[in-house]
């Protein structure tokens, strides 16, 4: 329960504030072996690397470690050039953020007023809607389809209010995607109507579909549209809190209005810079996602749970029980997952794809905990 606001005179809080959820993050895994007192617990909760960050990352933290007590270059021109070079994008295409959420802010910062609305799935990363309503807007959330993303839908559902529109893709947490094709469909109808299109790509490096589509591919011809990325996932730098956006220059201009000063740290910059250069790292994510990938999709189909077919570093599946109970079950056999009840999906779990060994305890605690509920 939520502290009470004192009741003094003159103390005034926006109404729409108080409309605001917190954010539920996933369980850490000092809290659960205090909690139980238990050891060697993994999380499997928050989709981050397993194998930790770059070994090129660490070496930048360690040689700038000593630079600390200077502010960073305020607008990080460093790794916004190497971003650039990246993408084949220019300089002044690149803004940072403290993390991929906080440039969400500051779209709806920009973009959206008291009441207007911004499109977003229904069942879906709970910073779309906190942003939204931090600044007055209303979330209009479109039903998924079969665990994808409705595009038709949400294009039907634009009016004359529409202000902007969150797609994730790959779709957290179901980890679907979007076709080329409709993405096509959808950035023409946003551009028309004048709504920006903000595409969510914090999972697209573990993407193996041909027709899925990119934002890079896109964003110079469309001057409505920026892709976000982050390099708390397959670069293994959540910690750090880093993300990116990239768009044309006259919207980085305008969010660059509202940006704090030094938003992102010098640590984080460095070690960004150089992840994004160790081929090496991201190619071994890649295998080891892939390989646990099919291990914990076989090992909960032959349970009969379910599993979403996913193109991300996580798989979402049906509970088959009371999921509230299977997660709490499961934490005490030292394992965190997801229970998705935040995201709307109650009767479902979302596992992040692990290290061998890890994924291996997670099926084995999951075998043991389904049998007990059942019986």
């Amino acid at each position: 329960m939520g502290a009470e606001i004192p009741d003094w005179a003159g103390i005034h809080v926006m109404p729409y504030v108080l409309s605001i959820p917190e954010y539920v993050p996933g369980k850490p895994v000092a809290e659960l072996e205090r909690e139980f007192k238990i050891s060697s617990a993994i999380k499997l909760a928050s989709n981050e690397n397993p194998l930790g960050p770059s070994p090129k990352a660490m070496e930048a933290i360690m040689k700038n470690i000593g630079m600390t007590n200077i502010y960073p270059e305020s607008s990080g021109p460093e790794l916004r050039k190497a971003l650039a070079e990246h993408y084949g994008v220019s300089f002044n295409q690149v803004i940072l953020g403290n993390g991929s959420d906080e440039i969400m802010q500051m779209l709806t910062h920009v973009f959206v007023g008291m009441d207007d609305e911004v499109i977003m799935p229904q069942n879906a990363f709970s910073m779309y809607k906190i942003v939204t309503r931090l600044f007055g807007g209303r979330s209009v959330k479109i039903p998924l389809k079969a665990f994808h993303l409705d595009l038709d839908a949400m294009a039907r559902a634009i009016t004359d209010k529409t202000r902007m529109l969150f797609l994730s893709n790959p779709h957290s947490p179901t980890g679907t995607t979007i076709r080329n094709s409709e993405f096509k469909e959808l950035l023409d109808v946003t551009r028309e109507r004048g709504v920006i299109l903000v595409l969510d790509e914090a999972y697209r490096e573990y993407v193996d579909r041909d027709d899925c589509p990119t934002g890079v591919d896109h964003v110079d011809r469309s001057e409505n549209l920026i892709f976000l990325r982050t390099f708390s996932k397959i670069y293994g730098l959540a910690g750090l809190r880093i993300g990116y956006g990239i768009a044309q220059p006259w919207l980085i201009q305008l969010l660059n209005r509202v940006r704090p000063p030094f938003n992102v740290n010098l640590l984080a910059q460095e070690a960004a810079a150089a992840a994004l250069l160790d081929n090496d790292h991201i190619t071994r994510s890649r295998e080891t996602n892939s390989l646990g990938k099919k291990l914990l999709f076989d090992s909960l189909s032959s349970l009969g749970l379910d599993p979403v077919p996913t193109q991300a570093n996580f798989i979402t599946f049906r509970a088959g029980c009371d999921a509230e109970a299977l997660y709490l079950a499961l934490l005490k056999e030292g394992v965190i997952v997801r229970h998705l009840k935040s995201f709307g999906l109650p009767d479902y779990i979302r596992v992040t794809i692990g290290l061998e060994d890890q994924n291996r305890k997670f099926v084995d605690a999951l075998k043991k905990t389904v049998e007990g509920l059942s019986s």
